[in-house]
């Protein structure tokens, strides 16, 4: 199993954001409705039943945070279906959730641009703590097996132990400062590493890099 995890427990994302559910089983968007409800930010809930149903809303009113989309919808798939949302809605982070626990949809949904993959299996508290990392700006897999195994492009990749570690927590949107406290050193020295990093995955920022450490198999499961 991988699942991206802080040296420390960081503070929750505190401000309310707007999400936006897309599945066609009103009972399972009931349900994540009221879990999102139940956090103290007063998160908004928008619903769509379909990705077609979700492209029809007003972007700029709509306007979601986060996107969580059903893998496995009616019409066009989840996967095709990513591609899309995130042209309408370029400043979204999405998150993919699905029954089928299929690893190569969750590492390609991250390929396409995805911010992470929740099984519907996972509880509603582990369910919330991965929206919550996502929220602040990490990506998040977890319950698959197949996302930590090494791939061939893993061995391509030359990156030291210490960056490895900087790395993982990198992969949770943790800052400099906490990954050089939750590592012993210095912050200049964190911000070397996360250069070296980016070069060495061909990445401009944080996030591709943590969607590129989980695909190449280049961050080890707790």
């Amino acid at each position: 199993m991988f699942e991206a995890r802080l040296g420390q427990s960081p503070q929750a994302c505190c401000h309310p954001m707007r999400f936006l559910l897309i599945d066609d089983h009103a009972l399972f968007r009931y349900g994540l409705r009221a879990l999102l409800l139940s956090m103290p930010q007063g998160h908004e809930v928008l619903e769509a039943s379909s990705c077609e149903a979700a492209l029809a809303m007003d972007a700029a009113e709509a306007a979601p945070d986060v996107v969580v989309l059903d893998l496995t919808l009616p019409g066009i798939h989840g996967l095709d279906g990513l591609l899309r949302l995130r042209a309408w809605c370029p400043q979204a982070a999405i998150v993919l959730m699905s029954a089928a626990e299929q690893p190569e949809w969750a590492l390609e949904g991250l390929r396409r641009g995805a911010r992470g993959f929740i099984p519907k299996s996972l509880s509603p508290a582990a369910t919330l703590q991965a929206l919550e990392q996502i929220m602040r700006g990490g990506v998040h897999v977890a319950a698959l097996d197949a996302c930590s195994a090494p791939t061939a492009a893993a061995g391509a990749i030359d990156l030291t132990p210490r960056q490895r570690e900087v790395l993982g927590l990198l992969a949770t949107n943790c800052s400099n400062q906490a990954i050089a406290q939750a590592l012993g050193m210095r912050v200049n020295t964190v911000r070397v590493h996360v250069a070296a990093i980016l070069r060495a995955l061909n990445v401009d920022n944080r996030v591709d890099a943590a969607r590129a450490a989980i695909t190449r198999g280049l961050i080890n499961a707790p």
